[in-house]
């Protein structure tokens, strides 16, 4: 099954290739401007000083001068950091087979790890080039953490509450695996009481956003510092708050880490969560290999033997039908041969395959999807923030007349948390309000992690770089989903009705965004 999907992966990976190298030659046949208006617009965007370049083919990654390129290249370079997520994902989650402290690995490790795919984004959006070129880049990097915050905590709440819910009882509260006809108000879940310790924590690490937007917005009540270009430099005070902010950000981390590795309940379920997902692949690998014996068996006795040892093992492990469906595993329909040889005795190979893996040789799995996993993050972030940007960029041949912060708001969170959404949905499929606080306790805490370790990031940029902050209708936004989710969030029932708000609010940011930056309000 590893090496099917390996191959896969191979062939998706190559076709993709292909793909790219046919979008960034795109713009080499493209006639839409003549080739006198092409270098006048080059030479204007290369002598201009608002930090928009058009394509330099002469890099070491392909790029692109216009729209279709750019997106074939978006979707490469996203499924790259896709597969780069759950690599990172799957080697910090086989750290818990090595007998490591539950508390240490799912309190610090797995939520630090779970946001590297994002903090690298947002470094490379404003590390690299001349500070103006730095500043239009960083609207992918407010892009990133605006959209991965706000994406967490809209869509895959609801999708958590729909696919994990059960109908609720007399007493108000979700009966685990009981699933009735929809109802929006009589079906729901049920959450633990230390998951609200959880929106605490996340209530209380947005107080550092008011540090910095507090001096943004003194700044913005001053004509002459409201008015500035996108070259000239803010202010002192907005860098020193920004410096502030920093290292109120990596205080914060350091205690909720603290709290996490303390607090040991979180950290047992997510072990837990893992151990199941691990039962879960092993006796789906005996169930083929049980199903696929039987197919030797010789008709009736040694068949119907065949098939009673494998329902069984069913049976015995607890599996229901809908785990075998979450792993595209299925029972393959009985042969109908009349006659078959004998069945062959289990191999020596298939026996080591069915015994558990050594912690060495986890050990090392682990260790090296870690670092793949890092090093293609930290590779593939810098042209996935170049592409975003380019397919904004007014000096290319075509583009979409978008500011790029709305471009990175909704693609980079799907590449960069595509399979812990998955996790948390299949785990929270089990029905259970173990599961389901699981599944929202992740939520909540990927929201921490961003207010955080991703604006510790954002701040170093802002205060190291000399860069405007100029992000006050983003921040405004973040602030105002996270307070209205963690006040929805905060009681022991969600019904399902709860979640078309909550799930609304995703787009609602979007359009509260372009408000706030238009001539009508006028915020930056």
């Amino acid at each position: 099954m590893a090496t099917f999907t390996t191959w896969r992966l191979v062939v998706v990976v190559v076709s993709l290739a292909v793909l790219v190298q046919a979008g960034s030659d795109w713009g080499q046949y493209d006639n839409s401007f003549d080739d006198s208006d092409w270098v006048t617009l080059t030479n204007s965007c290369n002598t201009s000083s608002n930090g928009t370049k058009p394509c330099n083919s002469e890099g070491i990654f392909p790029c692109s001068h216009t729209i279709m390129g750019n997106l074939i290249l978006m979707i490469f370079y996203g499924a790259l950091l896709g597969v780069a997520a759950k690599l990172i994902a799957d080697g910090a989650e086989l750290l818990l087979d090595l007998g490591l402290p539950p508390a240490l690995i799912g309190g610090l490790v797995l939520p630090v790890l779970g946001a590297v795919p994002d903090a690298a984004i947002i470094i490379v959006s404003g590390i690299g080039g001349p500070p103006e070129e730095a500043q239009a880049q960083l609207q992918v990097g407010m892009g990133t953490l605006a959209g991965s915050t706000i994406m967490l905590l809209t869509i895959p709440w609801l999708g958590s509450l729909l696919v994990g819910r059960c109908d609720i009882g007399p007493d108000g509260n979700a009966r685990d695996r009981t699933t009735g006809r929809f109802s929006l108000v009589g079906q729901g879940v049920t959450i633990l009481p230390d998951v609200k310790t959880s929106i605490i924590f996340m209530l209380l690490t947005t107080l550092p956003f008011f540090i910095i937007q507090g001096a943004d917005w003194h700044c913005m009540s001053i004509p002459s510092c409201d008015k500035l270009n996108p070259t000239d430099p803010q202010p002192a005070y907005i860098h020193y708050a920004a410096f502030v902010t920093m290292i109120l950000c990596v205080l914060s981390l350091i205690f909720y880490m603290g709290f996490q590795v303390y607090d040991a309940k979180t950290a047992e379920r997510r072990a837990k969560k893992h151990q199941q997902e691990t039962v879960m692949r092993r006796i789906a690998q005996r169930f083929y290999t049980m199903t696929s014996r039987s197919a030797f068996t010789e008709a009736g006795g040694e068949e119907g033997r065949g098939a009673q040892e494998t329902d069984s093992i069913v049976n015995r492990e607890g599996i229901q039908k809908k785990y075998f469906n979450a792993w595209k595993v299925r029972q393959p329909s009985r042969p109908t041969v009349t006659a078959a040889p004998a069945e062959s005795p289990p191999s020596d190979d298939e026996e080591e395959g069915e015994k558990e893996e050594s912690k060495a040789i986890i050990a090392v799995k682990s260790v090296v999807m870690l670092f793949i996993g890092i090093v293609m993050v930290c590779v593939f972030s810098d042209p996935m923030v170049d592409v975003l940007s380019q397919l904004t960029n007014k000096c290319n041949k075509s583009f979409i007349p978008i500011p790029a912060f709305y471009v990175s708001f909704v693609v980079t969170p799907i590449c960069s948390n595509a399979s812990e959404l998955v996790s948390s949905l299949m785990f929270a499929a089990k029905r259970t309000r173990t599961n389901i606080s699981m599944t929202y306790s992740q939520l909540y805490g990927a929201a921490t992690m961003n207010n955080t370790l991703c604006l510790a990031v954002f701040m170093a940029l802002v205060y190291a770089r000399g860069l405007q902050w100029v992000y006050s209708a983003e921040v405004f936004v973040i602030l105002l989903v996270q307070l209205v989710v963690g006040m929805i969030g905060y009681r022991d029932t969600y019904k399902i009705w709860i979640g078309i708000p909550v799930a609304t609010l995703y787009f609602v940011a979007i359009g509260m965004v372009a408000l706030l930056e238009s001539s009508l309000v006028g915020w930056k």
